[in-house]
């Protein structure tokens, strides 16, 4: 994709680092995905049952990762 990165709001100003790190993890995460698809999702097409099943498996997913996370910390203590 020979598209150039345009900046949105170059003012967006976030004091926490935190958050910081959420930006930088987004925007990686869509350069990656551009460069696997080959499209944005603006020019993303699929049917909207196979949206809804993709978010439903991607939400499964975080829900097996915060049960294990949830066990590794009951172990802990």
């Amino acid at each position: 994709m020979t598209k150039k990165a345009k900046i949105i709001r170059p003012f967006i100003v976030t004091k926490d680092p935190l958050i910081q790190g959420l930006f930088e993890k987004f925007n990686k995460r869509s350069d990656l995905g551009i460069t696997k698809y080959k499209v944005t999702m603006v020019q993303a097409t699929k049917p909207i049952p196979k949206w809804i099943e993709d978010a439903q498996e991607e939400l499964w997913d975080g829900i097996v990762y915060l049960e294990k996370i949830k066990s590794l910390l009951t172990k802990l203590n």
